[in-house]
């Protein structure tokens, strides 16, 4: 075999175990690059403005185990960590700003509750229907990000106090085993029936409509839960 032939042959050779080499590192990367996306899939990132005069783009880091928030107006330790085992409840909704003669935007506001009854705001503005789509969606998604994470698993927890017969306080309700009590008025869950509207809803006796309770999501705190509880338990 003439020396050439040689060559040629350790050349290719050469080749194919680059080829082989090269397929492999494409294959681990890719294979770390799921690892690092499974890692980092529980945890979820808003890049939050408030508004027309306060143009900062905040963080909003939303985990497993934590929230985390630019909530301070200073750059420096402005963030605030709320760990979940200090999550106690939520309120949240739209404020309409009103102008001269008619509304002239919103600001979307979140209160989320420690359990030490403190909470802490996350809200943004808008005018004039700028961004509307943007920062509808943006409210919209932190929202079923937080219940994913935090409110289901509490809403659960409520469900099964229920099932267990406890009798407890949500949103200014008093929750006993086959009714529920407020401002001197009591309804039987076999006569408790929902209105629910964008804002708020309205819980009320089916034999007497007069009996009935207006809780708004925004101003009452946990009544977003209470209104998921009670559909839940007269369903």
């Amino acid at each position: 075999m003439t020396f050439v032939v040689k060559f040629l042959i350790s050349l290719n050779r050469l080749i194919q175990n680059s080829r082989i080499f090269d397929k492999f590192t494409e294959t681990y990367t890719q294979h770390c690059s799921d690892k690092i996306s499974d890692k980092t899939a529980f945890m979820k990132e808003f890049t939050i403005v408030r508004g027309l005069f306060d143009n900062r783009k905040r963080q909003l880091i939303i985990d497993d185990n934590f929230i985390k928030f630019d909530h301070n107006d200073h750059r420096k330790n402005s963030f605030i960590t709320i760990n979940k085992e200090n999550i106690a409840g939520i309120r949240y909704g739209i404020h309409f700003i009103k102008g001269y003669k008619f509304y002239i935007g919103r600001e979307y506001q979140i209160f989320i509750r420690n359990k030490d009854n403190t909470e802490t705001k996350i809200y943004f503005k808008l005018f004039y229907k700028r961004k509307l789509s943007e920062k509808h969606q943006l409210f919209v998604d932190i929202i079923n990000h937080l219940w994913e994470k935090y409110f289901n698993e509490i809403l659960n927890s409520y469900i099964q106090k229920l099932k267990n017969k406890e009798s407890f306080e949500l949103a200014g309700i008093t929750i006993l085993n086959d009714r529920i009590q407020f401002n001197k008025k009591e309804i039987l869950f076999d006569d408790l029936a929902i209105k629910k509207y964008h804002h708020y809803f309205m819980i009320y006796s089916k034999q007497d409509n007069y009996n009935n309770k207006l809780l708004y999501h925004l101003k009452d705190k946990d009544a977003i839960i209470l209104q998921n509880l009670l559909t839940n338990s007269i369903q």
